[in-house]
């Protein structure tokens, strides 16, 4: 970015995704969204649990655009006496469930009270596995641990390290070809969305009363939007899925990077608004912005807990491969698509 240019949508995704900020640690998003979100005009608050809400203007129906702040992390679980640390999920998952192997020798950080402790996720290789580790289908929990070069237990907890702490990758976003690759796509890339959409939109054309909410604790039940009510109307802005990779495809997951954004009919846990989901697809066939329809599988959003507070929800969300891992895939003509149809949704939303 040229010095005194005014950044990018890509610009603000790098920041935002390499930004550390796991479930329960989410100041440092909500701070660099308050400081945008106030700078463009906006009146902002946090509620009690962290949530930050802004009132971007015009009147009418109070419809609410929302996305979450925390990212997958890990948590440590155990310090062993020669200061390794053993690591279960910072999600809402069992350990019943294994540990995804893609956090595998990836780098990461603890968050501490004293800052960013370093460390590499380590687990046996070829040459020390026994027969057991070798004859395993797949490593479970007890199999993996963050290195931090610690030699002791009491070197560690020194370094402010403690059961509890996240365990987050510590990773560049960057272009591979045509893709934006980095961790934190979920959801971080649709609150740089959020912020491009303030920052361009005619404010006097709305035609709701426009607010954003940037919620925390999604990503371990969708606490923070739980507690989210009174508002007429709701966009859920989310990470997609995507099947173009060869171990998945299109009859799984008909959906492709780079062929336009998502409208969800239904997750895991809801059924998305019909009429408002209708109003998004019409106003994007209008617009000329291709969409990719999808049932979303082993999946949920804060859109459910919008619903349950009697708040009509869509879910409108960007295709991404390599979900909740360290090598979140994106394209950014879907982000710039899924940008385009907010912008006509909140200005002109049509029919319906």
């Amino acid at each position: 970015m040229d010095n005194g240019a005014r950044p990018t949508l890509v610009d603000d995704i790098v920041t935002l995704t390499e930004t550390i900020g796991p479930t329960g640690y989410e100041d440092p998003i909500q701070d660099w969204l308050e400081a945008r979100w106030s700078a463009a005009g906006c009146a902002t608050y946090r509620s009690r649990i962290g949530n930050l809400f802004a009132r971007v203007g015009g009147t009418g129906p109070k419809l609410l655009i929302a996305a979450h702040a925390d990212e997958i992390s890990l948590r440590v679980k155990a310090v062993t006496t020669d200061g390794h640390l053993l690591l279960t999920s910072g999600t809402g998952g069992s350990e019943l469930n294994p540990p995804n192997a893609s956090y595998l020798a990836q780098p990461c950080v603890v968050v501490t009270p004293q800052g960013h402790v370093p460390g590499i996720v380590g687990a046996a290789t070829g040459h020390v596995m026994t027969r057991t580790q070798r004859e395993a289908a797949r490593a479970e929990w007890s199999d993996v641990f963050l290195d931090i070069g610690a030699r002791s237990a009491d070197e560690a907890h020194a370094w402010g390290v403690h059961v509890g702490a996240p365990v987050v990758p510590s990773v560049p976003t960057r272009r591979i070809g045509s893709n934006l690759v980095g961790k934190a796509m979920d959801d971080r890339a649709a609150l740089a969305i959020m912020t491009h959409l303030l920052e361009r939109l005619d404010r006097d054309r709305l035609a709701f009363e426009l607010w954003f909410v940037s919620t925390v604790q999604e990503e371990i039940g969708l606490v923070g939007a739980s507690s989210v009510e009174g508002f007429d109307l709701a966009i859920a802005l989310e990470i997609g899925l995507a099947g173009d990779i060869p171990p998945v495809g299109l009859h799984h997951i008909p959906v492709r990077l780079g062929a336009g954004p998502i409208l969800g009919h239904k997750d895991g846990s809801v059924t998305y608004d019909v009429k408002l989901t209708r109003r998004l697809q019409a106003v994007a066939e209008r617009d000329g912005v291709p969409i990719q329809h999808l049932v979303f599988l082993n999946f949920s959003s804060d859109g459910k807990a919008f619903m349950t507070n009697d708040v009509p929800t869509a879910l409108l969300a960007f295709p991404t491969r390599y979900s909740h891992s360290p090598v979140e895939t994106v394209d950014e003509r879907d982000l710039g698509g899924v940008l385009r149809v907010l912008e006509g949704f909140v200005t002109n939303p049509g029919v319906g």
